[in-house]
């Protein structure tokens, strides 16, 4: 599992979360997905300890590879960002922290679950209020329809199904 601090997004934040939940048709209960437009990484390494503990690829920086690292810097950025576990690999349905799948562009930055399926049915029918889909089955069969009629968009192609959980410190 690596680690990401974001950006919160809530009903806490008044007009963007109404207007955004206006704009999506849906009246989500929370936010948990990973979108990096609604919910941008507030965490870039910038010391040589930071670049330690991150992984060392294209647009994956953000993610911190060591839990006690990431609860560190989660504690110093503070207000306003959450701390959250995400797998690319190993997805955990049992996992009592566990909250949904997400599936993410090629360039791990937007979901194209929360942000890209505004007219989707197939992302709509199964979106959970709280912005990921429950099941890896739908979420998998979602990534092959997308890939499969969207698969020229830039968005959609390598996206990547990622699963998002609740990291307790």
């Amino acid at each position: 599992m690596f680690y990401t601090i974001v950006k919160s997004f809530s009903r806490a934040d008044g007009d963007s979360w109404a207007s955004y939940c206006n704009w999506r048709g849906i009246d989500f209960e929370r936010f948990d997905s990973i979108d990096g437009l609604l919910r941008p990484s507030v965490f870039e390494p910038v010391t040589k300890e930071d670049w330690s503990h991150v992984i060392l690829e294209d647009y994956k920086c953000h993610y911190i590879t060591d839990s006690d690292y990431a609860c560190r810097k989660h504690q110093e950025i503070g207000l306003h960002s959450i701390l959250l576990g995400v797998s690319f690999d190993e997805h955990e349905e049992d996992n009592p922290g566990f909250f949904g799948y997400d599936l993410i562009d090629g360039y791990l930055d937007m979901s194209l679950l929360t942000n890209w399926g505004n007219t989707c049915e197939i992302i709509n029918q199964d979106l959970s209020l709280c912005g990921l889909i429950l099941s890896y089955e739908v979420v998998y069969e979602i990534k092959k329809y997308l890939t499969k009629f969207h698969g020229e968009d830039s968005h959609v192609a390598d996206c990547s199904i990622v699963s998002i959980y609740s990291v307790v410190h």
